[in-house]
């Protein structure tokens, strides 16, 4: 697995310190046994924070394929167009990320155990699953969808495959979690 890797720089008093930590950075993870990409990151200087100070850490990300979540989407609401019945929550999602290549268990409990775990529904990104206790609890995911960006989600319900928003008091006061595929 590919693993990145990104810099957080807190209470910068200067682009030169930036530049060096970020040369050593670079140098260092040439030499380590698992080379690793860096990725840019836009610093931002605060203002609450001692100008003398600097913080810099390297913290390993997950690789995000925004072209697959992008494929993800797109089959999605191309389904949605041509909704069909022949699916329930966990066949859907299943099917969806069979269509960019990437297999799936077949249940919703199976389906839970993949992946990221996001437990903020702020966090989602395009593509993520979300998980649902419909049974009342947060204890266990009874339902799942794919995440659409934009606060809404899809997912085959009794009404067939429809687009749900997550704002929705129901739907938000079920959520249990999402889960980062891509």
């Amino acid at each position: 697995m590919d693993t990145r890797y990104k810099m957080v720089a807190s209470g910068v008093s200067g682009g030169a310190i930036v530049i060096i930590a970020f040369v050593l950075f670079n140098l260092w993870h040439s030499w380590s046994p698992q080379p690793a990409k860096a990725e840019h990151q836009q610093v931002s200087e605060e203002t609450s924070v001692n100008p003398g100070s600097v913080i810099i850490k390297s913290v390993p990300t997950q690789p995000t394929d925004t072209a697959q979540q992008n494929d993800v989407t797109s089959e999605v609401q191309q389904l949605l167009q041509n909704p069909s019945t022949s699916f329930d929550a966990s066949g859907f999602v299943q099917y969806v990320y069979a269509q960019v290549g990437v297999q799936l268990p077949r249940t919703i409990a199976e389906q839970a155990q993949v992946g990221t775990l996001i437990d903020n529904p702020n966090q989602l990104e395009k593509g993520d699953l979300v998980f649902f206790d419909l049974n009342g609890g947060k204890n266990s995911a009874t339902f799942d969808g794919i995440y659409l960006g934009g606060n809404q989600f899809a997912a085959v319900t009794t009404h067939g495959l429809i687009a749900i928003s997550l704002s929705d008091t129901y739907w938000i006061e079920n959520f249990i979690y999402g889960r980062r595929i891509l």
